[in-house]
């Protein structure tokens, strides 16, 4: 079906600001009505917006009036209908509790009952002692944790992202995600289900520790399997070597974990600090010049990053906000000297570490708090001018369709968010719901990237589980328009024409557009419960 009209299919808050894209070459009149008809709102979108992303033209209409609670839909004056949507103080209950839920259907190394998991359910998968790389006579227990993405594998720089993020959803919101309902009922444990299941990936994290402190890389086969469910997967677990990102990563989340558990169970708090210290002293004696690199026998997600200083960052400050410790500060002094690191993806970790810094109850230093909300502040001014200029509203440039897209379109609305919260202007917040709008539906592909939610929802996945099934699991997020012509599907169908922001193909074979991972759910959910968080 030929889309004209695009909107967020999973609602809008009744307070914040709606906003309709259409696809036109003039303005566009438009009304919202009640589902049995009723026009409550007419207005005309009438500035168009060459989208370069897109290439198209856009008409941006704003229905920000309309704040009563129901069921709308958008009619353009040629009769042109958008799908219903919701207008509510809680239109995102669905979709945070199957967005969360789905780690616990990545769990590894445990039972999902067919009564909890569905279709989804299999018996404890992957429970064979790891083997060490380096030295084979090492058998380790790493069972545990969460898958990755659409493969089995496990890998501690992307799972400490994964719970970073989810961790700093609770301390930002922590209402809604105490909402979370673990699907499994049965389950009985001591701490609410949403900090149950991260320290699912927390418990997995410390079993890759070595007793040195350093800490594996990842828990993998040699190379990926076919599309079969996980307790098929029988070749051997190989631990690939240690590495300083996987290190660094681990003692920053132990330390910020600790603070968050401590008040539930201070005993476990005391293993993540321990824990935590231990991999800061074994970081800071390891030098790798080049950063990991997969073994010539192993074709696994390499997750390879050549800077390990933005890790360093990160560790250093967390470790600082938990402990207190004049070295850990230094450390951070000395770093953030040099440069004030940015980011929320697994390869650039600066930002978390610049949250632990301008939160942090111990003394800090003015000059550096200063240098980094200026930083901050003209990110965001940068994305801020990108998405003004789109008409989406996304803060991706049209050379930034890149292979996890959708990651970076949630991670940016993170950076406009932590300007809101420092200058409190409403042109972040707002600009940092329009990549969540985005993601639901609001994009020139008219999907709503999250499987299972809206009403035109990404369908076939690159997901092992879900392609031998032959349903979507319900609740990820999909990568996102990949310009890159990465796999044989996308070279099959699209071309060097193709639209940067169009470049994605709902097709299982699609793993550089349609593929799936933990922490492309957690950036979805950090921003999720960061901007309600405001409402």
């Amino acid at each position: 079906m030929y889309r004209t009209i695009f909107i967020d299919q999973c609602g809008y808050l009744c307070d914040g600001r709606k906003q309709v894209t259409f696809r036109a070459d003039a303005p566009v009149d438009f009304t919202v009505r009640q589902t049995d008809g009723t026009i409550v709102y007419r207005a005309c979108a009438n500035t168009p917006i060459q989208n370069t992303s897109a290439k198209e033209t856009n008409y941006i209409g704003d229905f920000s009036a309309v704040t009563t609670p129901g069921r709308y839909y958008i009619v353009t004056q040629d009769n042109h209908e958008s799908e219903t949507f919701e207008i509510s103080a809680q239109p995102y209950q669905d979709v945070f509790q199957k967005s969360m839920a789905f780690f616990y259907l990545q769990s590894c190394g445990r039972e999902l009952p067919d009564k909890a998991a569905g279709i989804y359910g299999h018996c404890a998968c992957h429970t064979t002692a790891a083997r060490s790389y380096d030295d084979p006579s090492i058998t380790k227990d790493v069972t545990g944790g969460w898958h990755d993405a659409g493969d089995y594998g496990r890998y501690v720089g992307p799972g400490a992202m994964a719970a970073a993020q989810l961790l700093y959803a609770w301390e930002r919101n922590q209402k809604l995600c105490e909402s979370y309902e673990c699907p499994d009922s049965d389950t009985v444990v001591s701490l609410p289900a949403y900090l149950a299941e991260v320290k699912v990936e927390l418990d997995w994290m410390c079993k890759m520790q070595r007793p040195d402190g350093a800490v594996y890389h990842k828990a993998t086969c040699y190379h990926f399997c076919d599309f079969i469910m996980p307790q098929e997967e029988k070749e051997p677990i190989i631990l690939s070597p240690v590495s300083v990102t996987a290190t660094g990563d681990f003692a920053a989340v132990c330390a910020l974990a600790a603070r968050i558990y401590d008040r539930y169970d201070s005993g476990y708090a005391a293993k993540l600090k321990e824990a935590s210290q231990k991999a800061y002293t074994a970081m800071k004696e390891m030098d790798i010049p080049g950063g990991f690199q997969n073994p010539k026998e192993i074709t696994t997600g390499e997750y390879g990053d050549k800077c390990d200083l933005d890790e360093r960052y990160w560790a250093a400050a967390e470790l600082y906000r938990t402990f207190g410790d004049a070295r850990y500060h230094d450390d951070f002094k000395a770093l953030a000297r040099e440069k004030i690191y940015h980011g929320y993806g697994w390869a650039d970790m600066g930002s978390y570490g610049n949250l632990a810094y301008l939160s942090c109850e111990y003394p800090t230093d003015p000059d550096i708090r200063s240098a980094i909300t200026e930083d901050i502040s003209a990110l965001a001014n940068m994305l801020l001018a990108v998405a003004n200029d789109d008409g989406y509203g996304t803060a991706l440039k049209s050379t930034e369709y890149i292979w996890g897209s959708n990651m970076n379109v949630a991670n940016n609305g993170l950076h406009l968010y932590d300007a809101y919260c420092i200058t409190h202007d409403t042109r972040y917040l707002d600009a940092a719901a329009d990549q969540l709008h985005y993601l639901l539906g609001r994009n020139p592909m008219g999907l709503c990237y999250i499987t299972g939610c809206g009403t035109n929802a990404i369908k076939h996945p690159h997901h092992r589980p879900s392609g031998f099934l032959g349903k979507a699991m319900p609740g990820m997020l999909s990568g996102g328009p990949c310009d890159w012509l990465a796999d044989d599907c996308a070279k099959g169908i699209l071309t060097s024409d193709t639209a940067p922001a169009k470049a994605l193909i709902d097709m299982t074979g699609s793993y550089s557009t349609n593929e799936v991972t933990i922490y492309w759910n957690s950036a979805f959910l950090q921003l999720l419960a960061s901007v309600l968080s405001c409402y």
